[in-house]
């Protein structure tokens, strides 16, 4: 299975931040030191059937203003799609450009941390999961149509689903047992064994293009149909594809047959690709936009003029993965690892990059997430730090030599926060080289269940971990011996892989809950992923702008809900 395909959905925590601005066998994993108390599972309540709750057309406010119809949207982004439709080759950035036009069987509700699934129908009216008799069902909403007046059936919806199977690029295939259509507009998905993962992440990463336009462009070649998804797109969205120029521009037209009532509110929306800062501001000042996913510094300065700050709950983590996967590696030691997290002044760090806009995570799940355990996290201590590096042997004439990959593909931030990282770091007794890879090196070494890390790389500063529907997702996506892509750094082991089953195995909330926290409790009592900061979700408005961005989190954008004031 291609799952470098997949580096989805956590990851597409990302993408909508790029939209608006911001070969050799591997061994078997050796076991991580175990926590000094195994979870032992709660019993799971006999089997009931979780279902979704339908959507509903979001209405404003009785006492807030009334919104209004027209105007463009004109948002700056800092880079645009490399494919517009064809899902096994879309990466996060691809997929939070196309938010426009592309809808999904399910999405994401503005819920968070609540004792809910996090998710919502969308284009189908009902998503049911039957534990017992093994079955996901979706009823899809009648008479929805594709751009090209084709109808969104139970067929088009297999259609798209066999299309990521046949790629090799579909989570979750060990469960899969086939498909059903009893009737034109139900689907239903059988599987082997219930796994509680399956419903939102098939129901939401493959979201629904039109199977026609499909087959008229590639008449049944598959790389004619992937070289026309490219820079084609035919969804079900509240907008069409007018225009693209790959890297300059993408313009949105008002779909006048959207399927829900009286939406969408803009004639349309374009986006202009400007990669540098300095000239997105001074376009963004000067009137020529209304969104800007403004840097920290350049996003301080803004609000302070009284331009408007357009956030909510999402987070992305940034952090250290200690090389665990590779027998040899320094960082096989609890010792050093912990050392490593001791000797981080955390919160200097967040201040300093991000102006006010970051927030210091100290452990993982941070507030507001599913099993966050606030007795989780390792204070800043240098002495402690320099305690358990003369257990192993090391002291500031006889240092621990380590080196930290980071990459130059996010920018100068993450460069600037491993700067800041090997000063702490050498000041307690680690003498840290900083490696800075161009994106092929980074990618290829930090993903993929082949690439075991040289031992000679002790650490990688990277995504800590997503921020999906709920953090039972987050952790499987991530940290689990099945996730959507293979974070190479970290050594899994057999004790955690049974773990893991029995949290996609629990059926009621409740379980899935206490689940989250034991498997994050397991990987903080083994410091198996350093978090340090997390970019909290924003873009910068003009006055002007009504918008409900980030309200349902990285992975979701209802633009037919934005509406501009006259200006």
């Amino acid at each position: 299975m291609k799952k470098i395909l997949f580096i989805a959905v956590a990851l597409i925590l990302v993408s909508v931040m790029v939209l608006t601005g911001c070969a050799k066998p591997q061994p078997t994993p050796t076991a991580s030191p175990k926590p000094t108390a195994s979870p032992t599972p709660t019993k799971t309540a006999t089997p009931t059937a979780p279902a979704t709750t339908p959507t509903k057309t979001a209405e404003p406010s009785p006492t807030g203003p009334t919104p209004k119809y027209g105007g463009v949207l004109r948002i700056i982004a800092t880079s645009g799609p490399q494919m517009m439709s064809y899902v096994p080759m879309m990466g996060p950035g691809d997929r939070s450009a196309i938010f426009p036009a592309a809808e999904a069987l399910v999405d994401t509700t503005t819920e968070r941390g609540a004792f809910t699934s996090g998710i919502e129908p969308s284009l189908a009216e009902k998503a049911e999961v039957d534990p017992a008799k093994l079955t996901i069902t979706f009823k899809i909403r009648k008479g929805i149509k594709f751009h090209d007046g084709s109808e969104l059936t139970a067929e088009v919806a297999r259609w798209n689903l066999q299309q990521v199977i046949d790629a090799g690029a579909m989570p979750y295939m060990d469960y899969f047992d086939g498909f059903e259509i009893p009737d034109q507009y139900t689907l239903v998905i059988k599987m082997k064994k219930y796994n509680n993962q399956m419903m939102p992440t098939w129901g939401w990463w493959t979201a629904m293009y039109s199977k026609q336009a499909w087959e008229k462009a590639s008449g049944g070649d598959l790389q004619k149909g992937i070289e026309w998804a490219r820079t084609n797109i035919v969804g079900t969205g509240p907008f069409m594809l007018k225009e693209y120029q790959r890297d300059v521009k993408i313009v949105w037209t008002k779909n006048p047959n959207y399927w829900k009532p009286n939406r969408p509110y803009l004639d349309g929306i374009e986006v202009t690709i400007i990669p540098d800062a300095v000239t997105a501001r001074a376009a963004f000042e000067a009137g020529q936009a209304d969104i800007w996913g403004a840097p920290p510094k350049d996003a301080k300065e803004l609000i302070a003029k009284g331009y408007k700050k357009q956030s909510a709950w999402p987070t992305l983590p940034w952090g250290l993965w200690p090389n665990t996967s590779n027998p040899d590696s320094k960082m096989k030691k609890k010792n050093l690892r912990e050392a490593v997290e001791y000797a981080l002044d955390k919160e200097g760090i967040t201040q300093a990059l991000g102006h006010g806009l970051y927030k210091t995570i100290k452990a993982l799940p941070w507030e507001g997430e599913w099993g966050h355990d606030p007795s989780m996290g390792r204070e800043y201590n240098p002495d402690k730090a320099k305690q358990l590096l003369a257990a192993e042997g090391y002291s500031l004439t006889n240092r621990c030599k380590i080196n930290l990959l980071t990459t130059n593909a996010f920018g100068p931030t993450p460069i600037d926060a491993c700067t800041m990282i090997k000063q702490q770091l050498d000041a307690v007794g680690f003498d840290v080289t900083i490696d800075i890879a161009d994106a092929g090196r980074f990618f290829g070494t930090i993903y993929g269940k082949t690439n075991v890390p040289s031992a000679d790389i002790d650490l990688s500063f990277y995504f800590a971990g997503g921020n999906d529907t709920n953090y039972l997702q987050t952790y499987i996506r991530w940290f689990s011996n099945d996730p959507f892509t293979w974070l190479s750094f970290l050594g899994r082991t057999p004790e955690q892989a049974e773990m893991d089953k029995q949290a996609m195995a629990a059926v009621n909330i409740a379980d899935q809950v206490e689940w989250t926290k034991k498997l994050m409790r397991y990987m903080y009592d083994n410091c198996l992923i350093i978090p340090i900061y997390g970019v909290v979700a924003y873009v910068i408005q003009q006055p002007y702008v009504h918008s409900t961005q980030y309200t349902q989190g990285f992975v979701r954008w209802q633009t037919e809900e934005v509406w501009l004031d006259k200006r």
